[in-house]
């Protein structure tokens, strides 16, 4: 079956991220008055195709085979992917406010932002820090201490590694989908305080899930104490900048707004 959705933005697809980043230890801290947005960047050149015809001719997820016990009774239930960035500098003190480190303040935004969302949602945690990148929650439901206690358990260290972290964050919830038959909905949200190291441009990533007008993976990215980030493409995700805790947090709590008034599914169209 392949699944018609809404467009991406401002073209025919979705995309949610919710992605905590930092830049590396090499990386200064930016003061809080360097921090305010800049002008809006043009929207970069389409190469998908997100015509109607496109749209309904592409499938999302792959033809992945899922174990019949483990389908997800609730096809339509929602997903949310954090990549929490514990890079060297997100141990800075600047835009932390009244908390010792950006660490600490986001950790606790984190923690405050998970009591509120859907507890009939799939959540899952992806790091990075001196343990290196990897999914350190899978995508679940009964699993909110754990991911308190896990954000708990990361301090900052290392690079930015955010084309590694985009690509695991895109596989769980492909995968995920394939349990829920491409239904509900898919996102990746990210707070990033800092540039990804050489060779992690997350463009190669990102322009794997845009090619497919199908794939309605959604991508929200929140700078933190930064300008600019890879992940800010006009059209096809979303980015605002956080200059303080406050700012974070309610970037965060927009992420859950929108959620509630999103309608995933508009038109279905069966190829069987």
């Amino acid at each position: 079956m392949t699944v018609f959705r809404k467009p991406r933005l401002a073209a025919l697809a979705m995309a949610s991220a919710l992605v905590l980043t930092g830049c590396g230890e090499a990386e200064s801290d930016v003061a809080e008055a360097d921090v305010a947005e800049t002008a809006p960047k043009e929207a970069p050149a389409e190469s998908a195709d997100y015509s109607i015809a496109a749209v309904k001719a592409a499938s999302w997820p792959g033809k992945e085979a899922a174990d019949t016990d483990l389908m997800d009774p609730v096809p339509t239930r929602e997903n949310i992917m954090v990549v929490l960035d514990m890079s060297g500098s997100m141990g800075g003190s600047g835009c932390a406010g009244n908390f010792r480190t950006k660490s600490e303040a986001a950790k606790s935004v984190l923690r405050d932002w998970v009591q509120s969302v859907d507890k009939e949602a799939n959540l899952g945690l992806i790091v990075f820090d001196a343990s290196g990148t990897s999914v350190r929650l899978p995508l679940g439901r009964d699993n909110r201490d754990a991911f308190v206690d896990l954000i708990s358990d990361a301090f900052p260290s290392g690079g930015t590694p955010l084309a590694e972290a985009v690509s695991l964050a895109s596989n769980s919830l492909s995968e995920q989908a394939v349990y829920q038959q491409g239904y509900g909905r898919y996102r990746m949200t990210v707070i990033t305080d800092g540039q990804h190291d050489p060779g992690q441009d997350p463009q190669a990533p990102l322009d794997r899930i845009f090619a497919n007008a199908a794939n309605p993976i959604e991508i929200n990215t929140i700078g933190f104490c930064i300008r600019d980030s890879a992940l800010n493409q006009p059209g096809l995700t979303q980015y605002q900048s956080a200059r303080n805790p406050e700012e974070l947090r309610a970037g965060l709590n927009q992420v859950l707004a929108e959620s509630t008034d999103f309608k995933p599914i508009q038109e279905f169209n069966s190829d069987e």
